[in-house]
């Protein structure tokens, strides 16, 4: 099957399908959200659809072929395109393997906001962290030191939820949020503090430490504030109540 033709004939129906009206209130709810993205004003069941309408051709396709066509729909900045590249993750995962992570790698670089970004890694790299603990780690570590806000991002999201709540890799998420506590950007503060909130559901003392640690630092408050979100009354105070300790 030929790759690009079938690539076309998705993007002709999703414009066959475009609200121009819808888009333009979709693309400035997300912008109100931080998220930065175009649209054809299509609605979440109507994608859904769609996207269901091509998956048998789709899985047709080679893996190879598969992983290229989604680095195309990521490639684009169109939600409803990247719904399809999602789709097609989800698709590949059980076939995916530490060979196929140059794929991810290079969608990786296609990552342009908060909402894909952490979709990328709750849904994608928390099952292969699992499954390839050590490729996955390693791969990790060099989003980690990525010029890439969204590859930062991604490196320390993905401790977040069930990964940072089950306790198995506190360690790790605490030693790749450590590399990003300085970073300029707001996004990435926020995705360390929210992988410290959920590891210190799982060992509340260490992060607990750390996070106060980070206090006396005088680290940005976007991270320590978010890591303590769970806290509250005299123990929360407690941790507000430290501050910077002077040169």
């Amino acid at each position: 099957m030929d790759l690009e033709k079938l690539y076309l004939e998705i993007v002709k129906e999703l414009e066959r399908h475009a609200d121009a009206e819808l888009a333009s209130k979709k693309v400035a709810k997300a912008k109100y959200f931080g998220v930065d993205s175009k649209s054809y004003g299509i609605d979440r069941s109507e994608i859904t659809e769609l996207v269901e309408s091509f998956l048998e051709r789709i899985r047709n396709l080679s893996l190879q072929k598969r992983f290229e066509l989604a680095k195309r729909f990521y490639a684009s900045d169109f939600s409803e395109q990247v719904n399809f590249g999602d789709a097609i993750l989800k698709l590949n995962l059980k076939e995916t393997t530490p060979f196929h992570y140059n794929f991810l790698d290079e969608i990786g670089d296609h990552l342009s906001n908060w909402a894909d970004t952490d979709w990328f890694c709750i849904d994608i790299l928390q099952p292969l962290l699992q499954k390839y603990t050590q490729e996955t780690l390693k791969l990790l570590k060099i989003w980690n030191k990525s010029k890439s806000l969204w590859k930062r991002r991604a490196s320390v999201v993905t401790f977040t939820r069930r990964i940072g709540m089950s306790g198995e890799f506190t360690d790790e998420a605490l030693k790749l949020c450590n590399n990003l506590i300085w970073d300029k950007q707001d996004m990435v503060r926020k995705g360390v503090g929210w992988a410290l909130k959920d590891n210190m559901r799982a060992d509340k003392k260490k992060v607990l430490d750390y996070v106060k640690s980070l206090r006396r630092k005088g680290v940005s408050s976007v991270i320590t504030l978010y890591a303590i979100r769970d806290l509250k009354g005299k123990e929360r105070e407690k941790v507000l109540s430290i501050k910077p300790k002077r040169n």
